[in-house]
């Protein structure tokens, strides 16, 4: 029902009618989006109150450093668009279980960089298919185009919020 709505509206509205309605749907696109992380984070919670790590956050920053050897800290706190005291707080913790540590940026005396240790890297290879398989399940309605679209869509999203 929901995808004869979306036609429908597609073919009743023309640009001119969208303008009129458009305060709802930017109000309706908000609240699914927000509907989504919810979904997404309340499907992951059982896996991460089984793991050395306190939120889905905490996960997001080991994948990140999986990636690079390190980063400075703020960089990888501005990455997930997180404020300055709750990234903090996932480093602290990160930290403390001996997932990453941290270490002097060579170019800027002020400012600490983080790598992951090896514990962390195992607490990632341990966690990264449980969490893959719920995401999978998560998206798997929807065709690989689907997907490809609704990504290149939330990047084109996300860079105007920038």
């Amino acid at each position: 029902m929901s995808d004869f709505i979306v036609w429908l509206s597609g073919k009743y509205f023309n640009q001119e009618s969208a303008d009129h309605h458009q305060e709802g749907i930017d109000l309706m696109l908000s609240f699914q989006i927000s509907l989504l992380y919810r979904s997404v984070k309340r499907n992951t919670k059982e896996i991460i109150a089984n793991s050395s790590l306190s939120s889905l956050d905490g996960y997001s920053f080991l994948l990140h450093l999986d990636h690079a050897d390190s980063f400075r800290k703020m960089e990888l706190i501005e990455l997930h668009n997180l404020e300055a005291p709750t990234g903090i707080e996932v480093i602290k913790h990160l930290l403390n279980k001996g997932l990453i540590e941290e270490f002097d940026d060579e170019n800027d005396k002020r400012a600490k960089r983080v790598k992951m240790t090896d514990s962390g890297k195992k607490e990632l290879e341990r966690l990264k298919p449980l969490i893959e398989e719920r995401f999978m399940h998560f998206s798997h309605t929807l065709t690989l185009q689907e997907k490809l679209n609704l990504v290149a869509t939330m990047n084109r999203l996300i860079e105007a919020q920038g």
